[in-house]
């Protein structure tokens, strides 16, 4: 038979340990969220329909997806853009990140001079994105895409892999 004071003893440890999981569940949870998340910046975004790209210059398209900010949830929204080039043929499109590697301003379509042009600080790139000239330490960063089969309307979309790169720096490290 347990006296009272053991009894005593084992329900203010219960106790305890009641408080204990109702107080640390959510701390637990708020730690981890970070790791929980970190496999949603994978997906790819459905971008433009591919029949709908202009084959002699590259598109340029606004990105919008669903976000949080720490734990609030936002509303599809614009997140980026991006240029696509139509491939030639039967080769696949390219998606180059509007954002300029040296120091982050919105990169432009020159149509006369079949380039793309930063003009915040005169870097200019082919259309492949290579570096022809300026102060960008590197090449325009090109972004993973995928081409869908085509859906119930017989649409085939471009879907892009979004990610933003760090400026200013020589080697491509994501932000996120």
């Amino acid at each position: 038979m347990m006296e009272r004071r053991g009894f005593l003893k084992l329900l203010a440890g219960a106790l305890h340990a009641a408080v204990a999981i109702v107080v640390g569940a959510p701390a637990v949870r708020f730690l981890t969220d970070p790791l929980r998340r970190k496999g949603k910046g994978d997906a790819f975004l459905r971008a433009v329909p591919l029949d709908s790209l202009a084959t002699d210059r590259p598109t340029r398209v606004m990105l919008h997806a669903d976000r949080m900010d720490a734990f609030v949830h936002h509303p599809p929204g614009p997140i980026g853009g991006v240029w696509i080039s139509a491939g030639k043929g039967d080769a696949n499109p390219k998606c180059l990140q509007v954002i300029c590697p040296h120091l982050g301003c919105g990169i432009e379509y020159a149509a006369d001079r079949s380039a793309f042009y930063c003009p915040c600080h005169d870097s200019e790139f082919d259309l492949a994105g290579k570096r022809r000239f300026g102060p960008s330490p590197r090449d325009m960063d090109e972004l993973s895409i995928r081409v869908t089969d085509p859906d119930a309307q017989g649409l085939r979309w471009v879907e892009v892999q979004y990610t933003e790169f760090q400026t200013g720096i020589p080697d491509k490290k994501p932000m996120i």
